[in-house]
Formats: C-alpha cells, structure tokens, sequence
C-alpha cells in the first residue's frame, strides 16, 4: 500500500459525502472518524479499539483493508514512537510520520466498514467506529487516584500504590520534572498490572513528579494528579 494509493481514495469527490451519507427523507447510518484533530496519542486509540473489535469480529469483518496484521504493525510503530518521544526534532517528525500513515489506514478501513455494514447502525458498532455523529461512550476508565508512593525494590526507584479502576486492564505511568509543561510527560510504564507499578533507574536527588493514567481497549482516563517524589 502506497501514500498515492491512500492519497488517491481520500481525495476522490465523494468521499466526505460518503462519510456524512444523508437523504432528505431519512438518516442513514455511517462510521464516523471522532477525532477533533491528529493527536498521535487519539489516533493511537481509535485505532488500537478499531483494531480490536475488527480482529473480535473477523467472521463479519472477513476482509478489511489494510489487512489487520498490517493494520496492527503500523500501531505499534506509532505507539512505539510515542513511548520513545524525548522532545527532539527527529523523534517528533516520526510520530506525525506514522500517525499519518496510520490515519490514513483509519480512512481506509471506514470506506470498508461502511461497506459492509450497508447501515447497519450495530454492525458499524461492532467495528469500534463510531456511528454518524453520536459518539458511543465505549467505557473508558474513569480519573486514576494515586493513594501513595514509596522508596521501591532497589536504589533510586519508586513503588506506586493505587486502587483498581472499574473497566480498566493496562496502567500506564509517566514522570517529569516540570509538569505544568504537558510535553516534558514521559511514558516510563505502558500496559502495565496495577500491582507492579515500580520504576527504576530514577536520578538519585532529582525530584520528579508522577501520574497514572487507567486505560483499557478503548482508550485511556483522564490522568491523575501528579504526586512529587524524590529518588534515594
């Protein structure tokens, strides 16, 4: 699969009214793509969820385009560089690189989906799209809560300790020295257990502030507040 190819399908004359499909006398039902914008982290989940409930419904989903092994390596690139980010140039020109190309695939796969489904308001639901212009609460977890942090197994680590949230299966922990900047954040735990959320290789001395954020196949919750901790 080529840009051209995906750049050919976007700009065909009428691919927007395909995806906003209406008559005069009735409301037909189509997958919507429900991003406000190309965040990496929101085209990360919406295609994580569509990947997902696709592979969960092969039998009626039977040939997406792109393929899901496709589909799924050009996800985990792009969470991949996400994770990687560290505020250079080089990295950041990868994550808008791969989150175009996995945009581009979410396009594609919303031209299939809409085929199959033909308006089938449940079917597109099966997809992990959303259907027409209500957005489906698909049960993101709610706000974590850090209860506390202490010194953790070795030197200059920090064992973190908070209560299980409803719907959530992946934790994911991240670390600055300036949070009121949203993008000094590090990811330093992703899909991790809440019972093993410890960090390590931490800078003896340097106070450093963490959150957490509870996340399951539909996306992740609000962050929590950032608790100040310092490494010994």
């Amino acid at each position: 699969m080529t840009s051209k190819n995906l750049d050919n399908i976007s700009s065909q004359p009428n691919f927007g009214a395909f995806l906003n499909l209406k008559t005069n006398n009735m409301k037909t039902n189509v997958a919507v793509l429900h991003l406000k914008s190309k965040d990496p982290q929101d085209v990360y989940n919406l295609a994580d969820r569509v990947n997902t409930n696709l592979e969960t419904n092969k039998l009626i989903f039977t040939n997406p385009n792109p393929t899901l092994a496709v589909f799924t390596a050009a996800i985990i690139l792009l969470g991949a560089n996400i994770r990687a980010k560290d505020g250079s140039k080089l990295k950041n020109v990868a994550i808008a690189d791969q989150t175009d190309v996995v945009y581009d695939m979410l396009k594609l796969l919303l031209v299939y989906v809409n085929g199959v489904a033909a308006g089938d308001e449940t079917m597109i639901l099966l997809s992990g799209f959303d259907c027409n212009n209500e957005a489906v609460n698909h049960g993101v977890p709610a706000r974590a809560v850090i209860n506390r942090i202490e010194d953790g197994s070795v030197p200059c680590s920090a064992k973190i300790f908070m209560s299980t949230l409803d719907n959530a299966d992946r934790y994911k922990v991240e670390i600055s020295t300036t949070p009121n900047d949203p993008e000094s954040w590090k990811t330093v735990i992703d899909f991790g257990g809440v019972s093993r959320l410890e960090i390590r290789d931490l800078v003896y001395g340097q106070k450093i502030y963490i959150r957490v954020s509870a996340g399951n196949t539909h996306g992740w919750g609000t962050p929590s507040e950032p608790v100040a901790f310092l490494p010994r």
